[in-house]
Parts: C-alpha cells; structure tokens; sequence
C-alpha cells in the first residue's frame, strides 16, 4: 500500500494570557517574553518574570514546593514562546531527545486545550501545524523508537492529550511505512492533530459518559467526523489526504463504520492509517469508565479485526515496531 498522497497563536483565555507549563522552562536562559503566575484559578495575573532575566533553579523549586504547575504568557508572547521551544527544547542536544518529546508534549498540550475550546479554527490550524512541525523534526529526524515513547505518553484520555498521541503514533508509523518525504510527514502530523476537531461541539458529559450510550448521545458522537471535515473543507492549506483523516477515520473496510459506510480502498490510506492509532491510543489510555488495556491486549484486539476494521498493513507494523524495539 502506497502511503504517499496522490492528491498565530491559539486564542488566549478571557484575560489575552496563554498557560504554559513549568517543565518546559530551561534555568540560566534569557527569556525573551514576560511570565505571569496567577495565585488563584480565577484571579488576575501578577508579573513573575521579565523577559530578559532568566529563571533560576531555586525559582522553579519554588514554585512546584508551592503547587504551582502553569505559568502564563501574553498572546503576543506566543511566537517568542515557540522560538524558545524551538531552540531549547526540540533542537536541545544537551537534552536526550526521549527527555525532549516529553517537553515538546507538556508544552503543547496546554496551548492544544486553548485552542481547540476557543472555536478559532484558523488558529487551531496554525496551532496543529506548528506542533506536526516540531514532531516531524524530533520524532522522525531524531529516529525516536516507539518502545521508548510508550512510556512517556500521557495515559488520560482526554482530546488534547489524545491528539498529541495519535500525532505520534502516526508519524512512527509513517516512517516505519516508508514515507519519507518531509513535506508528507508533515502533512500526516497535521492532519492527526486536527482529526478530532469535530469533538469540540460536544459536551464533555458526552465525550465522557461512563456506560452505554443512549441513542440520542450516540448521533451526537457519529456527527463528529462531519462536523470536523464541514470545518475544514473550504481551506486551501489543507490537503485532501488530512481533510480524510477527519472526516474518515470511523471509516472500516468491510462498510460498518460512519460517517457514511466507505468500504476497503474509498477510505485514504492516511485515513486508515489514523484509524489505527487513534483506537490503538484509546484502548491503551485511562477512561473516566475503566481502566487502560495493557498494549498486547489492545494489539490482539486489533489484529482479530483485520480485514473489517482495519487495514492489515498498518497493523502488522504496528506490532513489529512495538516488537522490535522492546
């Protein structure tokens, strides 16, 4: 199966300030934009340092003594912000690159949460393709293997954390498919990170609901990949491979799966190849109604619906890179 197509900042919260993670501040460095605490979740921000000054140790221990995990920038601090990443984290030598995928993930998954509960489909865009950027040039430059990443997944299922997931269990993949032209391994980064867009309509007692779902909740969840895909479709920087990862990857080869019933090649290959990694990551994750499957539980899940959930190919990789790396 040829895998190949053939075919500004998230918004800040009311106050114009964006969260930011501690972890991904770096001691004895210049920062180049201010950081603000906020004592109390609904209370104003107070300057905590000027840009210019760097943090030291003792301020980071400080803070955490203190509970504190989330600092905040100003909007228009967020492309300085992305420059510091960039130069401190994602191209860190001095930082093993398993250590630097962690950062790269804490940092982004606070800014995802903004962006994708702002209804700002331009900037979750922009977003999405800034993180695909930064997981294209440390997932596959850095040759990361998937048997180290595992680990350091956050293992709550929650959009935004499920996003940078299914990221990157399709970049891993990708490679190991064979692409290896940056600008498709870009373009299958970015189109993960939007893949769930459609969720964003939907109440979290929904997404959430422990149990069976009613009738009525359950077309709620079905119009997901259409509402995503109604979203993006009129844009001209997306690619039709990435509009498919949104609108088909509920898809199934054998005509069972939704939104419309696409049955075998009608589905992109990108498409099922996000298919894949989206259950692998929801069966592998913590649910508000049960607990994480362990990874050869989900794998046999996977490989047992060969043929009518999923594609083969993707799977037998799937196993293999897991296997191999371990």
């Amino acid at each position: 199966m040829s895998m190949a197509t053939k075919q500004g900042p998230p918004k800040a919260d009311s106050r114009g300030y964006l969260p930011i993670g501690i972890e991904t501040l770096v001691p004895a460095v210049a920062l180049e934009f201010d950081l603000y605490l906020r004592a109390e979740p609904a209370g104003a921000v107070v300057l905590f340092r000027e840009q210019r000054y760097p943090l030291e140790p003792d301020d980071l221990d400080r803070l955490r003594e203190s509970g504190v995990r989330t600092l905040y920038i100003a909007v228009a601090g967020h492309v300085a912000y992305c420059r510091y990443l960039h130069d401190q984290v994602t191209h860190n030598d001095s930082l093993p690159p398993a250590q630097r995928f962690q950062l790269l993930r804490a940092a982004n998954r606070a800014v995802f949460e903004t962006a994708f509960h702002s209804g700002n489909t331009n900037r979750l865009v922009e977003f999405a393709h800034e993180f695909g950027t930064q997981m294209v040039d440390l997932v596959c430059d850095q040759d990361l293997v998937l048997s180290s990443l595992l680990p350091l997944m956050a293992h709550d299922y929650y959009t935004y954390t499920h996003v940078t997931n299914v990221c990157t269990y399709c970049l891993v993949l990708a490679d190991r498919l064979g692409i290896s032209k940056r600008g498709d391994l870009l373009a299958i980064a970015t189109g993960a990170s939007l893949h769930d867009l459609g969720k964003r309509e939907i109440a979290p007692a929904v997404l959430n609901h422990p149990g069976r779902l009613s009738d009525e909740q359950w077309e709620v969840i079905r119009r997901h990949p259409v509402d995503g895909f109604r979203a993006l479709c009129t844009r001209d920087d997306l690619e039709w491979g990435q509009l498919m990862m949104v609108y088909q990857h509920h898809e199934r080869p054998d005509g069972r799966g939704y939104p419309v019933g696409s049955v075998a090649d009608e589905i992109h290959p990108w498409a099922r190849l996000c298919k894949v990694a989206d259950v692998f990551d929801a069966l592998s994750c913590d649910r508000p109604y049960r607990k994480a499957e362990p990874v050869e539980r989900v794998l046999a899940f996977l490989e047992e619906r060969i043929g009518t959930e999923f594609d083969e190919e993707i799977v037998r990789c799937l196993r293999a890179t897991i296997e191999s790396e371990s």
